[in-house]
């Protein structure tokens, strides 16, 4: 018979059902048959017959079947190879006669052999047609040393990676000790530069506001950084307390920022009129008394908690615009 295709090998990829699978090309004996299989990482198993897979169709010019008896796995790849052994096995003895098969069959096999060795070859590098490069041999391995061209470019050599720096070129990745990172992906680099997991959050954050919600942090007022402040802040910012009496706000002056008032009957939050914007937060105490608020204020947050422990009210009044934000602390 004659071998009129030149393909020798097929890649198959899994899909965790079939495990049947055709050989497109002729194949004379079981044992000239190599099947590969590689794994989701790339790691490549050659497989062993009546072991791992069955072969049908040797000597049948239209190729042949293999049954592997694990069904390949989404992911994976079987790869099947024609790949006949070296050697002559035909003995032509004199004045014997020469039968045609015979002969045949040890050109086939030839044929499978160039085949086989054709394959091979086109999965090496080689130079171009034109090149006048010859003669060029791979140096023995060395650890931690680079493939390079010679000074002549004319073979290849080992170098060390010094070397190589000295004629321009960089290693990557770069060493911390050379400027670098250490590393060829932002979080690895990171580690390597002693962020910690806050310090590596905010590092990758595109903008302000990023690097403020990476922190959990509230950002301040742009408007009372760039305000003239003494005009702005009216009390002195103390971590004292002052202190207030009474049941209303008829006759309070605020000193301090803060403003500790604990109720003794039922009382209204009304009569503060600063001349200038300010923002106070009231810690009060309710003592179970009841506290109404006048219509002019605009309401956030919870609902003023007459059985809480403490109440913070948070006051900015600016004009006719006054504003409180409620915030009830959970009784223990």
């Amino acid at each position: 018979m004659t071998i009129s295709s030149t393909e020798s090998k097929k890649i198959y990829g899994g899909n965790s059902s079939t495990s049947v699978f055709p050989l497109p090309f002729m194949f004379s004996r079981n044992e000239d048959i190599e099947v590969v299989l590689t794994d989701i990482a790339g790691i490549e198993s050659l497989l062993t017959i009546s072991t791992d897979y069955q072969l049908s169709g040797a000597g049948e010019s239209s190729g042949g079947t293999c049954t592997l008896n694990i069904t390949p796995e989404a992911g994976q790849t079987v790869l099947f190879r024609r790949n006949p052994a070296m050697v002559q096995e035909v003995d032509y003895v004199e004045n014997d006669a020469f039968p045609a098969a015979t002969h045949e069959a040890a050109l086939d096999k030839l044929t499978m052999i160039c085949q086989a060795l054709s394959e091979r070859l086109d999965r090496t590098i080689s130079f171009r047609v034109s090149s006048a490069v010859y003669g060029a041999e791979l140096p023995e391995p060395a650890p931690g040393q680079l493939l390079s061209w010679n000074e002549t470019g004319t073979n290849l050599s080992n170098k060390v990676s010094t070397e190589v720096e000295g004629i321009g070129n960089v290693l990557l990745p770069l060493g911390i000790i050379d400027g670098g990172t250490g590393s060829t992906n932002a979080n690895d680099a990171l580690i390597n530069l002693g962020f910690s997991p806050v310090g590596s959050a905010v590092a990758t954050c595109l903008d302000t506001a990023e690097g403020l919600a990476a922190l959990d942090a509230e950002p301040a007022d742009p408007g009372i950084l760039k305000a003239d402040l003494p005009d702005v802040i009216e009390t002195v910012f103390s971590d004292e307390y002052q202190i207030h009496t009474g049941t209303d706000l008829a006759s309070f002056a605020a000193t301090r920022n803060k403003i500790e008032w604990t109720l003794t009957a039922d009382s209204t939050f009304d009569g503060l009129s600063p001349a200038n914007p300010v923002s106070l937060v009231f810690y009060i105490n309710p003592a179970t008394f009841a506290l109404s608020f006048a219509s002019v204020y605009t309401f956030y947050g919870d609902a003023f908690n007459a059985s809480a422990p403490e109440v913070r009210v948070c006051v900015d009044i600016n004009g006719t615009d006054k504003r409180v934000t409620i915030a009830n602390a959970k009784a223990v």
